[in-house]
């Protein structure tokens, strides 16, 4: 079972009230289920998506693409285009959301509570550096 144990760790997920080591209790993890999740996350418009369902209740569970994950400043379009293309097949593919194309929604797909300890992590992190100097 792989744990994410070294100091520096440890420390940045108790600070951020979180345990990594969490994703793996009760279930094998592999290394590459761990890639994926990064690779999931390294992509911004991604990261919107997923920091969009982590901050919903299961009762409001869905996020309507590109509404919900639009900035003031961007072309609707684009986004769509990108986002229909590239980073909704890909999170798909993963299981980690369900895309319904016709509605042009996403909700939680079946790995998505084991990726969540994750996310709010890495939602953690881009909050505070967001607030830095």
């Amino acid at each position: 079972m792989w744990r994410v144990r070294t100091p520096y760790i440890a420390e940045t997920t108790k600070y951020l009230g979180c345990n990594l080591t969490t994703m793996s209790e009760g279930a094998h993890v592999s290394p590459e289920a761990y890639d994926t999740w990064f690779e999931l996350l390294a992509d911004e418009l991604r990261r919107r998506i997923l920091f969009e369902l982590a901050d919903r209740s299961p009762a409001e569970g869905v996020v309507s693409i590109p509404d919900d994950i639009v900035k003031r400043d961007e072309d609707t379009d684009t986004l769509s285009v990108h986002l229909r293309h590239v980073h909704l097949p890909k999170l798909a593919e993963s299981d980690v959301v369900d895309w319904n194309r016709e509605a042009q929604t996403v909700s939680c797909g079946l790995a998505f509570d084991r990726v969540r300890p994750l996310i709010r992590s890495v939602r953690s992190l881009d909050d505070i550096r967001r607030s830095g100097p």
